[in-house]
């Protein structure tokens, strides 16, 4: 109950709430200004459609960029508009086999980037609002759809710019709360009674989401002018500490194992666990410390558990150890120097956030720029994906197949009332894999059905107009909010918003109101069907994309390798910033094979063809082999490996065994494993 409550109250003061009252705003902003000149309710919904597809297009990123996007997202809903604005009323076969082609070019983009996934539904969703228009004549409904658009466009912008730190501040504070369920989730693999597998792959996955924030908050950071504002320059210093910070907290399974075979139920365990569990707690606190929503802690306090492991390694000290003692013993020393250089990290965020420290020296903008993401549209993308073996073009067919088969089904019925939900649910479900499509329907129905019992109780009671704008607001803003937090009461609100906007002029007795609600639910539970129907029609399995997944984390490794020869042996990179860029590389190409590997744990088990547990124990071993490169890496940066007997002639060995070409040339020869690295940590790990 405890973590609800502070879960609720962290997110009235989150980047994703602000988020949700700026769209609500944008969206009914330019609705209320209308409706001042008594424009009819139909015309005043086609001026909201506008702005509320433009708002699907306001993503994270830096003025210029949004301003780019949203631009073009604008250009693009015009062209959409025109090209079904002009057709017949009615479904009849031309629209149905356009709206249909738009659902493959829909699909095509959608796999190219990340940002191209909102381009994508933005372009399917206006085609879908342009063909279902009865409300207005063409050019009165282009009008007013592009009011609503423009308005949504330049709020957007003013907003954006008037509180610009702040928001970078909002996004920044995630960061902090991702990190934190990382440490926790890491601090549970130190308990002795639990399934320490099981553990670490929850470990593995709390990455995806914190990996993917970092990145949204380099190519937020990185872009800015910061050497010119103290404030950008600092939180750059923050970012830069918050992701070292995951670095040092990367550690692997074996040495979990090593740990709880040989201190089984010990203080060791329990001081590591309390030490990253209060390494979670304290980022949570400095996270709502950044957003003023609660107090700095006065210490972060970790003496107790430092002074306790260093006096258990002490007594391990004196003792004779040799073989898998001395071992364990130096897995357990080098946990202590994670657990101290955690707090060492975490005081010095603390400083900035305390003490709002000027910066005297900024970091280089060339070393920055290599950890930003571009998406640039390149020919290459079409030409390599005209074919049925690309999962491109396979996820283009059957989303075109499933989009004609759902419009001719509402064609030949007229099914009830709002037989174009059908479709407009379908877009937003139908997605490149079989486990994201089920997921995305299952939150969709679970959403829905919650959606529809409270929506269709507002409808039908005897609520004022105003009353009703009112929930629709607050609506629109949790739909907004809640859509990255929790999908499927996300969908509850967005059902309760599109109850009440089609049915807010309407006197509805409680059965009507519930029985719109069961049209709804009935809309939704089709378009799921046809969704996971057409998932079987040119599936794109995940046993087709896991060797390729696989295949590219081992060359990242092994490119990590290179990079490390390249900085201390051969001396050709000045610094570590390609080191670190191939680190993440690594990093996020694991946790892709990770993410893979659930979805395919979703498929049916005849589509699988592959065996779950050996990948996921080849999984285990490449993220244990990361961990300990990376813990390479931070014994290496103040180390000139020349003055250290045998670590050229080590490292080589270790370079040959690492090299991909070697095991595809000679697949006979065993896999690369973790041990490997241990001599050569070894030789440059303090005694």
């Amino acid at each position: 109950m405890n973590h609800f409550i502070t879960a609720t109250y962290r997110f009235f003061f989150s980047s994703d709430f602000a988020m949700g009252v700026k769209m609500a705003l944008g969206i009914f902003i330019p609705v209320a200004i209308l409706y001042c000149f008594n424009i009819p309710l139909e015309i005043l919904m086609i001026a909201g459609y506008g702005s509320l597809t433009m708002s699907i297009a306001d993503q994270t990123g830096t003025l210029k960029h949004k301003r780019n996007e949203m631009f073009g997202t604008f250009i693009a809903i015009v062209i959409i508009t025109l090209l079904f604005i002009f057709q017949t009323p009615g479904l009849h076969l031309l629209k149905i086999l356009s709206l249909s082609a738009i659902s493959f070019v829909v699909a095509f983009i959608y796999a190219f980037r990340a940002k191209f996934i909102a381009l994508a539904f933005i372009v399917g969703f206006t085609a879908l609002l342009a063909a279902s228009n009865t409300a207005a004549t063409p050019f009165v409904y282009l009008g007013y759809f592009c009011f609503g658009a423009l308005f949504y466009f330049f709020f957007s912008m003013i907003v954006s710019k008037i509180f610009e730190i702040y928001i970078i501040r909002q996004n920044l504070s995630g960061i902090y709360f991702h990190l934190s369920h990382y440490l926790k989730a890491l601090s549970k693999c130190y308990r002795q009674n639990v399934d320490i597998e099981k553990e670490f792959k929850n470990f593995i996955n709390s990455q995806t989401e914190l990996l993917e924030e970092l990145q949204v908050m380099r190519d937020l950071l990185f872009r800015m002018d910061y050497e010119k504002d103290h404030r950008l320059n600092q939180m750059i210093n923050e970012l830069l500490l918050l992701i070292e910070t995951r670095e040092i907290a990367t550690i692997p399974l074996q040495d979990f194992v090593v740990i709880r075979e040989m201190y089984p139920n010990s203080d060791l365990q329990i001081f590591f666990r309390d030490s990253f569990l209060k390494a979670g707690n304290n980022l949570e606190e400095m996270g709502m410390y950044s957003l003023r929503a609660g107090d700095m802690l006065k210490r972060l306090g970790f003496k107790a558990e430092l002074r306790a492991i260093e006096y258990e390694l002490e007594l391990l000290r004196r003792q004779d150890l040799e073989g898998e003692s001395l071992e364990a013993y130096q897995i357990v020393a080098n946990h202590f120097r994670k657990v101290w250089s955690l707090s060492r990290n975490l005081e010095r965020v603390r400083s900035f956030l305390v003490d709002d420290i000027e910066l005297e020296e900024t970091f280089p903008r060339h070393k920055l720029k290599k950890f930003l993401s571009h998406s640039y549209w390149t020919n290459d993308y079409i030409t390599k994906n005209l074919t049925l073996k690309s999962p491109v073009m396979r996820f283009a067919i059957r989303s075109s197949m499933a989009m004609f088969f759902a419009l001719t089904l509402v064609s030949l019925t007229n099914f009830l009332s709002h037989g174009f939900w059908i479709a407009f649910t379908l877009l937003s479900l139908m997605r490149p894999g079989f486990s994201l499509t089920k997921e995305r329907s299952r939150n969709r129905i679970i959403g829905t059905i919650i959606g529809c019992l409270v929506g269709g109780l507002l409808i039908s009671m005897e609520i004022s107009t105003l009353g009703l704008l009112s929930i629709l607001f607050i609506s629109v803003i949790l739909n907004n909010g809640l859509i990255r937090i929790h999908n499927p009461l996300s969908v509850t609100f967005t059902t309760v918003y599109v109850l009440i906007l089609l049915n807010i002029s309407k006197d509805l007795s409680t059965m009507e109101g519930f029985s719109v609600s069961l049209e709804r639910i009935i809309d939704t539970l089709l378009a799921a069907v046809i969704a996971l129907g057409f998932s079987h029609i040119l599936p794109s399995w995940e046993r087709v994309n896991l060797p390729k997944l696989i295949q590219t984390a081992r060359e990242n490794l092994f490119n990590i390798v290179l990079e490390i020869e390249k900085w201390k042996i051969l001396k050709t990179n000045e610094d570590d910033a390609d080191l670190k860029l191939a680190l993440r590389t690594a990093q996020a190409s694991i946790v892709s094979l990770s993410n893979s590997l659930e979805r395919m744990k979703d498929e049916p088990e005849k589509s699988r063809q592959h065996n779950i547990s050996e990948i996921n124990d080849d999984l285990i071993e490449m993220q244990s082999v990361f961990s300990q490169l990376s813990y390479l890496t931070s014994l290496l940066e103040k180390l000139d490996t020349d003055q250290i007997e045998e670590f050229n002639e080590i490292f080589q060995v270790v370079k040959f065994r690492m090299n991909p070409e070697l095991h595809q040339k000679k697949p006979h020869i065993s896999r690369f494993m973790m041990l490997e690295l241990k001599p050569l940590i070894w030789l440059v790990e303090p005694k």
